[in-house]
């Protein structure tokens, strides 16, 4: 299993952790509703969109090793597409999604990264 592999899939169960968390909040705060369900529905796009950089990453790799090296698009505008999309849909239904929690949302799956990437490799130390 490449490294890679392990990354995401520890960045998955985190976010499922961290979905759980949220829709948890929701249910039985009913204050914090609609900031638990904004994070939720980021968090949810910021995951989507870091497995799909990590399917063309790893699709870039893999043609690299062939020796196809031709030039690849990592998908920006299809990643910047599924975020503004999130945000319109917070702006269209404010009764069930808080704006600014979905900003925040979308940078969780890049922090989980980081983190994960900060503890394996101390681990290798």
């Amino acid at each position: 299993m490449s490294e890679l592999t392990r990354y995401r899939r520890m960045m998955t169960v985190f976010i499922m952790y961290f979905l759980m968390i949220c829709f948890l909040a929701a249910a039985f705060m009913p204050r914090v509703e609609t900031i638990a369900l904004g994070l939720a529905l980021g968090t949810g796009i910021s995951w989507i969109n870091a497995f799909y950089l990590g399917y063309k990453v790893r699709k870039m790799s893999d043609d690299a090793a062939e020796g196809n090296l031709k030039r690849v698009n990592l998908g920006f505008l299809t990643r910047a597409a599924l975020a503004v999309l999130g945000i319109f849909i917070s702006m269209r239904f404010p009764q069930y999604f808080n704006t600014y929690a979905v900003a925040g949302g979308l940078v969780i799956a890049q922090f989980s990264l980081l983190i994960i990437g900060i503890v394996y490799s101390r681990k290798a130390e």
